[in-house]
């Protein structure tokens, strides 16, 4: 019988999570959190709550009602049904970046993201065998007016893609348009209790204890169309949130909770995940940091809080770094916070795969690497067998004392079942790469990417699919 042993990154006792709780009501009861959005507060005073002009305060009963109408877990469909995804029901979710400004490729350096940018990273994304959650805003599309910019992005994705898609926010009215777009993809329509097409990869919180009028519209809008909302806070220690980060954990989670209760105010039951991605700041600059260990402490708690404490999927926000080139800095600081949140038992990603420089940039050759960090991880995630068999005891009674194992029919038949890397190398020979051998990954992942863009289909849609698509961005174009 196969006996599994998992690896279990932990930070909080069971008191810790209650605690972290008990002190979140307090805030949304004695602070309230603020909601400048009118559709929001109407909604609110609609059901009875305490509102006073843009600061909303919520009971313990409340909070109460919310959590028990939330689902476990949620399945994300892909065109592709194949591809879908139970997120918080043993599938992992590994998803792509939402929005870094700028491109970074060993060819050309770095300049903004264009359309085509965002195009291309699509269709690596949808060649790779780690990507299970693609994107329509790898890179931010500089080059397209901001008041089409939904339109073209969501074009761009549903052609190019049939796996889950993550979505970067829009307003109210884009909200709806893209998921518009969507139903003319899947053809179904989006509503309350149907199925799950469309993600945001974050709803954050606008810490301290806030939500902007974006943010609040744009979970309004998933609500009312059935869509998951995924809460999240970008909170940033000492900046934005306390300097302790067991403070910053109550914070985020009361501004979690209130998000929580605006969800389930407009579609009760409607799917949720719980956001993870609050890093320590920089207290020599101020600012949010992305490669501070602190943030291992942080989210591994926060997931916790998540997964464990309310039984709800929880996404976090791995392979970040401060570099802003693919050196050992970025290598370090990247594989550093992908293994705690990974190992830690979430359930998917804001991925950030692929970024640097504070997830201002994304390079494609990192994008390559971190699909293999991912890899790593995922091996080690999956545990070990610890059953009778695989004690392997009859085997080294067999083979003896100074004996090998190699040639032991355990070995013939488990050895390709071992993990092996892809783009890093463990039989290189430094005299045939010669002077340039620091290199060697880098472009070893430049040529990977190159190869998935030669071999990428123009489309991935039928022609009257993409005929009803451009009609509609033609129609809804200003």
């Amino acid at each position: 019988m196969e006996l599994m042993r998992n690896v279990k990154l932990s930070m909080f006792t069971d008191e810790d999570m209650q605690r972290v709780h008990d002190y979140s009501l307090k805030l949304l009861w004695e602070n309230g959190v603020n909601i400048a959005n009118d559709r929001a507060l109407t909604l609110f005073k609609k059901h009875g709550f305490k509102v006073e002009g843009s600061q909303i305060y919520i009971t313990e009963k409340q909070v109460e009602e919310a959590l028990s109408r939330i689902p476990t877990h949620f399945v994300i469909h892909g065109r592709n049904s194949e591809r879908n995804l139970d997120l918080g029901g043993g599938d992992y979710g590994v998803c792509t970046p939402i929005g870094p400004v700028n491109v970074r490729t060993m060819d050309e350096g770095l300049r903004q993201g264009t359309l085509k940018d965002a195009e291309n990273l699509v269709k690596i994304y949808q060649a790779s065998d780690v990507i299970n959650i693609n994107t329509n805003n790898g890179v931010e599309t500089n080059d397209v007016p901001t008041e089409n910019r939904h339109l073209e992005i969501m074009r761009m994705v549903l052609k190019h893609t049939d796996k889950p898609i993550y979505t970067r926010l829009f307003d109210y009215e884009q909200m709806h348009e893209a998921m518009d777009m969507v139903e003319i993809a899947v053809g179904e329509k989006l509503e309350k209790g149907g199925n799950i097409w469309f993600a945001p990869g974050s709803c954050p919180s606008l810490s301290p204890m806030a939500y902007s009028r974006e943010v609040a519209d744009c979970i309004i809008a998933l609500a009312e169309r059935g869509q998951v909302v995924t809460l999240g806070s970008a909170t940033s220690t000492g900046v934005t949130g306390p300097i302790q980060i067991f403070g910053t954990i109550v914070m985020q989670n009361a501004e979690q909770l209130a998000g929580m209760v605006l969800t389930q105010l407009i579609n009760p039951g409607n799917a949720m995940g719980y956001g993870v991605a609050a890093c320590p700041g920089n207290m020599r600059g101020a600012k949010y940091c992305c490669g501070s260990p602190g943030r291992v402490a942080l989210q591994i708690g926060s997931i916790e809080m998540g997964k464990k404490f309310y039984k709800l999927p929880t996404r976090t926000e791995p392979y970040t770094t401060e570099s802003s080139l693919n050196d050992v800095q970025s290598g370090m600081e990247s594989y550093e916070g992908s293994m705690a949140n990974i190992l830690a038992g979430a359930d998917y990603q804001l991925g950030e795969i692929g970024t640097l420089d504070a997830l201002m940039t994304v390079s494609f050759e990192k994008t390559i690497l971190d699909e293999e960090i991912t890899s790593r991880l995922l091996y080690i995630k999956k545990g070990i067998d610890v059953s009778e068999e695989a004690s392997a005891v009859e085997s080294i009674m067999n083979v003896g004392s100074g004996g090998t194992f190699l040639l032991e029919d355990d070995t013939i038949e488990q050895m390709h079942d071992a993990w092996y890397p892809q783009y890093t190398d463990w039989n290189r020979d430094i005299d045939k790469i010669g002077d340039d051998g620091y290199r060697y990954i880098i472009k070893k992942a430049n040529e990977e990417w190159k190869r998935r863009l030669e071999e990428a289909p123009e489309t991935m849609l039928d022609p009257g699919t993409e005929e009803a698509l451009d009609d509609y961005v033609k129609a809804h174009s200003k």
